[in-house]
C-alpha cells in the first residue's frame, strides 16, 4: 500500500451538548495539525475529578473533522485510514456513517473507507473522542487524536496493510537465513496470476538478496506467501550496533507482453536472534546481554501526550546517553514513532499490553471493555511490533490484582497463547 501522512487541516471542537444532535461543523472551529492533545488545552483547576493524574485537567468529548475529495478514477482503489492512537473511545464516521469504534486509547487501528465514499465530491471524515468520563487513567493520558494518522491506498489486488513480516531463522557472522511472509489479497471479481519480487537492501541501498514467487489468487482470496532468503555477511542488529535493512516488496500482475506493477511496500527491519535460558540468561545474537532498563510513559512532559517524532527520538537518545540500553513501556502499547527511534538509536524494548484486566483501577478505565476487546487489541500490538528488532519482550499486564485467581490464570494463559500463535520469536 502507498501511504501518506494525513495530519493536516483537521477542524477541531469540543462537544457542548450531545443531545442537540447537531452534526454541522461549527463555523468558528479552529484548524489543528495532528498529533493533537486536546486535554492540555484545558485550564488546570483544583476541583478537577481527575486530580493530579492529569495535572488537574478535565477530559471531555472532542470532535475532529477533515474533508477528503475522491475522484471517480479512484473507485477501483482500496482506501484505508490508519490511526496510531486516539485516547479514548474513538468513533470514526465517514459521511455521517459509523465506520469504526475503538475503546482502547493506545492501539493502532484501521478504518476501511470504500463502502462509505461518494466519488467526485468531498467526503467528511469525522472522529468523535469520548474521553469525558473521569477518572479513566492513573497517569496523564491526554485526549484526542494524539498520534499520527495515515491515508493508505492500494489496488483491489494488493499487499495487505501490515502484510509483510520478517523472521530471522538463523544468523551468525557468515550468513542470515530469513523468512519473509507477504500477505496478498484479491478483492476483484476474477482470479489473478501474480508475481511477488522481494528485495532486501542494506543501509547504503545496495540489494543484498532477492527472490521471486508466482501465485494465482481467486476472486476474494487472501494468501500468505513464504519466501526463504539468505543474506551473506549480515550486519546484525543489537543495541550497540543498530543496523537496519530495507525490504522492498513488488506485486505484479503476470501478463504475456509485460507484467503490470500493482503494489509496492517498503519496510525497515533488523536481523537479530533472541535466546533465553536459565543458565546463560538473555542472549542477543548469541552474546549475553544485561538489561539496564527504565520505565517510561507515553507523554512528553510539558509537551503533553501528542506523539511528536522529534520528542520521541530526543527521549530515547537522552536515555541512551545516560547509560540505558532497555525500556519498558508503562503501561500500554508503544507508539510506532518511539519504536522507530528505538530501532535506529539502539534500545531494547519490553512492550506492555494493559494496566488492568477485569478489575478497574480508575472509575471508567479500560477494565470496562477488557473482556470484549483484549483479543483484538493484543492482535494490534503484536502486528505493530512484529518487524521492530528493538522489541524483545512482551508484558501482558502491569500490577494485575486478579493474577493469582483461577480466572486470572485463565486470562494469562489465553493472552500468552494468543501472542505465541502470532509471534513465537519473542518472550
Amino acid at each position: 500500500m502507498i501511504e501518506r501522512i494525513f495530519n493536516e487541516n483537521w477542524s477541531f471542537w469540543p462537544e457542548v451538548n450531545t443531545f442537540t444532535l447537531q452534526w454541522e461543523i461549527p463555523a468558528d472551529a479552529p484548524t489543528v495539525t495532528l498529533p493533537h492533545d486536546a486535554m492540555i488545552e484545558n485550564p488546570a483547576f483544583a476541583e478537577s475529578l481527575n486530580g493530579g493524574n492529569t495535572g488537574y485537567r478535565d477530559g471531555g468529548i472532542y470532535n475532529y473533522a477533515k474533508m477528503l475529495y475522491v475522484p471517480e478514477s479512484k473507485a477501483d482503489r482500496k482506501l484505508v485510514l490508519r490511526f496510531e492512537g486516539v485516547y479514548m473511545n474513538a468513533f470514526v464516521y465517514i459521511n455521517g456513517q459509523l465506520a469504526c469504534k475503538n475503546p482502547f486509547g493506545y492501539n493502532t487501528f484501521y478504518v476501511e473507507l470504500n463502502r462509505y465514499l461518494k466519488y467526485n465530491m468531498e467526503n467528511e471524515i469525522r472522529v468523535q473522542v469520548r474521553a469525558g468520563a473521569m477518572t479513566n487513567s492513573r497517569w496523564y493520558s491526554g485526549a484526542g487524536i494524539y498520534r499520527d494518522v495515515y491515508l493508505m491506498v492500494s489496488g483491489l489486488v494488493g499487499i495487505d496493510a501490515e502484510g509483510v513480516k520478517f523472521i530471522t531463522e538463523e544468523a551468525d557472522a557468515e550468513y542470515a537465513i530469513l523468512q519473509v511472509n507477504t500477505k496478498v489479497q484479491n478483492l476483484e471479481t476474477r482470479s489473478k496470476k501474480l508475481l511477488i519480487r522481494t528485495e532486501i537492501c542494506d543501509r547504503g541501498g545496495n540489494c543484498v538478496t532477492k527472490e521471486e514467487t508466482r501465485l494465482e489468487l481467486y476472486a476474494g482470496e487472501e494468501q500468505a506467501i513464504y519466501q526463504r532468503m539468505t543474506v551473506r555477511k549480515p550486519n546484525l542488529w543489537n543495541a550497540e550496533s543498530p543496523s537496519l535493512y530495507m525490504c522492498k516488496s513488488y506485486l505484479y500482475e503476470v501478463r504475456e507482453e509485460k507484467n503490470r506493477l500493482l503494489d509496492v511496500c517498503e519496510e525497515k527491519f533488523g536481523i537479530r536472534m533472541i535466546q533465553v535460558d536459565a543458565q546463560r540468561g538473555l542472549r542477543i545474537n548469541g552474546k549475553v546481554e544485561k538489561l539496564r532498563g527504565g520505565c517510561i510513559h507515553h507523554d512528553s512532559g510539558l509537551l503533553g501526550a501528542a506523539t511528536y517524532e522529534a520528542a520521541q527520538y530526543r527521549q530515547i537518545r537522552k536515555m541512551k546517553e545516560a547509560g540505558f540500553n532497555a525500556i519498558r513501556m508503562s503501561h500500554h502499547p508503544m507508539a510506532p514513532a518511539m519504536l522507530r527511534a528505538c530501532d535506529e538509536i539502539g534500545m531494547y524494548v519490553m512492550d506492555e499490553a494493559f494496566d488492568m484486566w477485569t478489575r478497574c483501577k480508575s472509575d471508567y478505565d479500560y477494565g470496562l471493555y477488557f473482556n470484549e476487546w483484549w483479543e483484538s487489541d493484543i492482535e494490534g500490538m503484536v502486528k505493530k511490533d512484529y518487524n521492530h528488532p528493538s522489541v524483545i519482550l512482551y508484558s501482558i499486564g502491569n500490577e494485575i490484582p486478579e493474577i493469582g485467581t483461577k480466572q486470572g490464570m485463565d486470562i494469562s494463559k489465553a493472552i500468552c497463547e494468543k501472542i505465541k500463535i502470532m509471534d513465537n520469536s519473542r518472550f
